[in-house]
């Protein structure tokens, strides 16, 4: 049986792929509770917390598409399962199910979510840096 380290190095979905659709991941957590018009507070918070979470990990990634490049792929995955799974169970978990807008945004945003995770190889697109040279120059 592999592992999951194994497993989640086997989809089609590449880094610079799932890098990009973490950008837009954490832009819909942040924009989508006040686009829908969300009541519920304790959704909202929820929803916007994990917004913020999700753009700390996509900058701080260390593939193509992050910035600082301090988390290692493979425990940007096991992240993104965890709050995929929570992001789903949210609505029923934390009490909001009478906020229709907030239960559906939360199953369908978190079900893509870990469709996309279960799909991407998480591994590192970053090129190796290669030997530097001095240019030689005369004294």
């Amino acid at each position: 049986m592999p592992d999951s380290r194994t497993f989640l190095q086997r989809g089609p979905i590449s880094p610079r792929l799932h890098g990009t659709l973490d950008y837009l991941l954490a832009a819909t957590l942040i924009a989508g509770p006040f686009a829908l018009g969300v009541d519920d507070d304790t959704a909202k918070a929820f929803v916007l917390v994990l917004g913020g979470a999700a753009s700390l990990l996509a900058v701080g990634t260390a593939w193509s598409r992050g910035i600082v490049r301090v988390v290692p792929p493979m425990v940007h995955g096991i992240t993104d399962i965890g709050a995929t799974l929570a992001l789903i169970a949210a609505p029923f978990a934390l009490g909001f199910t009478d906020d229709t807008a907030a239960t559906w945004f939360c199953v369908v945003v978190g079900a893509g979510g870990l469709v996309a995770t279960l799909l991407t190889r998480f591994e590192s697109d970053l090129q190796p840096a290669g030997p530097t040279t001095r240019a030689h120059t005369a004294h």
